[in-house]
């Protein structure tokens, strides 16, 4: 019986082979790149970077790049092929990077390459460079392979940061959808070190707008529910400031009358902890007035960059895909016509767990 099993395991195993086409690879004998990154030239030409770490006998990271210009991803790999004595694989590609100027004209092109390489996993995270993409990967931060950094910062983000959930599935699903428009994490480097500033959004597949320092917390806040370690802070009277941190959000919405313009309610419920205040020190009924004053200050944020997307005519928070779900009458097309006119009104309800350290 034994016997019976290893020959059908071995018969399986050459059967899915040969139907995959699977070439067998020995790590010593390729380069194996874990990021790659791009940058606009012209509207016919762009120039990629990717960088392959190797780890050498005292466990140093030295990460070596790799540049080419073309009009094509494929030609691309081909040129930086000839730079080099081993293959480049893509198959542990674990960040691509675009430059500003260049997710300004069109990343769609360039995304659906990615997708049609069956070596590229989907939940490959992208991001947008603020600045020279290229610069990224040949500054050296640190004795790490760049890809896996990069990787592990945009994941802490996600995770307890100021990044909504992203990948590669997630920008295509996004922009194919009916009722909502892709974002992806803005990187700006400062000092040799790229540092996740904001998120960058986009309308047809063009960048069209970042997020500022005020309006990160909010948009996580808006677009799941979702935790945050970082925390903020806000003003909340004269010389009178309060922080708070360790926060978690739950966001609901309320659309009595879909594909119309009349209000659709917001629903955001919050729990942090209380890290500072300058007042008083609070007892229960100054916890409650530090409430109250945070979920001012939470609606007009939230209001206000609603507003401002609405102007920009995207829907990163997928309101649209809200609508199409609550009716049989949904239309595309008037859809976007109705989007910029619907008044929308966002309900906080913020509470305190936990008093903290407070000055």
């Amino acid at each position: 019986m034994r016997i019976k099993m290893i020959l059908l395991t071995s018969m399986m195993t050459l059967f899915l082979s040969s139907c995959m086409n699977i070439e067998p690879t020995v790590l010593n004998e390729i380069n194996i790149a874990t990021a790659i990154s791009y940058d606009y030239i012209d509207k016919d030409h762009f120039t990629s970077t990717a960088v392959t770490p190797y780890y050498l006998p005292d466990k140093r990271v030295n990460n070596v790049t790799f540049t080419a210009t073309s009009s094509l991803s494929k030609d691309v790999r081909q040129r930086m092929n000839q730079q080099t004595d081993k293959p480049i694989f893509s198959g542990k590609i674990e960040v691509v990077l675009y430059s500003k100027e260049l997710a300004k004209h069109d990343l769609i092109r360039m995304t659906d390459t990615l997708i049609r390489d069956p070596s590229i996993g989907n939940t490959v995270y992208l991001a947008v460079v603020d600045g020279k993409a290229q610069d990224v990967l040949i500054k050296q931060f640190g004795n790490v392979d760049k890809g896996t950094y990069l990787s592990n910062a945009i994941e802490h983000n996600i995770q307890s940061g100021i990044l909504p959930k992203t990948n590669l599935h997630l920008f295509s699903y996004a922009h194919n959808s009916e009722g909502m428009d892709p974002f992806l994490p803005i990187i700006k480097p400062k000092n040799g070190n790229p540092i996740i500033t904001g998120v960058a959004l986009f309308d047809q597949g063009k960048f069209v707008y970042q997020t500022k320092d005020h309006e990160n917390i909010i948009f996580k806040m808006l677009v799941e529910t979702s935790s945050n370690k970082e925390g903020f802070s806000a003003k909340l009277g004269e010389n009178l400031f309060a922080s708070v941190y360790n926060i978690s959000s739950k966001v609901s919405y309320n659309i009595p009358e879909p594909m119309t313009n009349s209000p659709i309610m917001i629903n955001l419920k919050v729990e942090a902890v209380l890290r500072e205040f300058t007042g008083e020190q609070p007892d229960k009924k100054v916890i409650r007035t530090i409430e109250k004053k945070m979920e001012k200050e939470l609606k007009q944020r939230a209001e206000k960059l609603i507003v401002k997307l609405q102007k920009l005519e995207v829907d990163p928070l997928g309101v649209g895909e809200q609508v199409r779900t609550r009716t049989r009458s949904w239309n595309k097309d008037e859809w976007k016509s109705l989007y910029p006119t619907i008044p929308f009104q966002v309900n906080v309800n913020f509470e305190i767990l936990e008093s903290g350290a407070v000055e």
